[in-house]
């Protein structure tokens, strides 16, 4: 059975960019299926890009090959990697989109890709003329050694944003994503963040309005914004059947400086 495809792009599907990718993975790779996770991450935004991988990998099978191509330096001096992490495959610019799973899998390899094999490729659609065959090979079954060279995984590019920092009175966080909803989620990992939010009953934005700790959506009050234990492994502003985002005028890498509180609502 040959090993899935998923595709992270940050080329939206007005372009024929997408299909072409696809073109050429089926060129590659007739019988290798393929799937899209998302081809609306903002252009250029590596930290979103992270996040959705981050978020998503583990509701893929073992093995699957996720190639990522949302690539800033197409063209420039910036590497191809291929990461073996967590029984999957990661094939990314190495830009800092990788630091999260970097993250996640502390027991990682990493190799980088000889661009010399490539003679033929568009120097501005690596995705289409690199991405694409590599995976296609990964997905049969070459072993990443075989594609390229090894390299020390701590000398990957990390984004310096990629996880919320504790603060004296709670936390610095950036807005990774924001959904279709309006939902904001923020690199606060529930797992990470859990035990500190464990006494806490409200939050706030610096000295605005406090937020209080809810379990879902529909909880939450008409005109309420909550601070939620997503679906996404992330904490996340949201308000039940409008847009948190409008409501608070956050935007996607927004810095938000919160305050934990274990007191109520004033």
């Amino acid at each position: 059975m040959h090993r899935h495809v998923a595709l992270l792009t940050d080329f939206g599907l007005e372009d024929p960019y997408v299909g072409q990718m696809k073109g050429a993975l089926a060129m590659h790779g007739p019988c290798v299926p393929v799937v899209d996770l998302c081809h609306h991450v903002a252009p250029y935004n590596t930290l979103q890009a992270g996040f959705i991988l981050r978020a998503s990998y583990a509701h893929f099978p073992p093995g699957t090959v996720f190639v990522n191509v949302v690539d800033p330096g197409v063209g420039g001096d910036r590497r191809i990697v291929i990461l073996e992490a967590l029984d999957r495959f990661f094939l990314a610019p190495d830009n800092g989109l990788l630091t999260m799973m970097l993250d996640a899998s502390p027991s990682c390899r990493a190799h980088s890709v000889d661009m010399s094999h490539f003679p033929r490729a568009s120097c501005t659609f690596h995705g289409r003329d690199i991405f694409a065959p590599l995976a296609v090979r990964l997905a049969l079954g070459a072993a990443p050694d075989v594609l390229a060279q090894a390299i020390d995984p701590a000398g990957l590019v990390r984004l310096d944003n990629a996880q919320a920092k504790a603060t004296p009175y709670g936390a610095m966080a950036h807005v990774a994503h924001v959904d279709r909803f309006g939902n904001c989620l923020l690199n606060m990992d529930i797992a990470t963040w859990e035990e500190k939010l464990a006494s806490t009953r409200t939050l706030r934005m610096g000295n605005g309005p406090a937020f209080r700790l809810a379990t879902t959506y529909a909880s939450l009050n008409p005109g309420e914004v909550g601070f939620i234990a997503g679906s996404q492994g992330v904490m996340e502003l949201a308000m039940g059947q409008a847009s948190a985002a409008e409501r608070l005028n956050l935007s996607l890498g927004d810095t938000l400086n919160l305050h934990f509180d274990s007191g109520g609502i004033s």
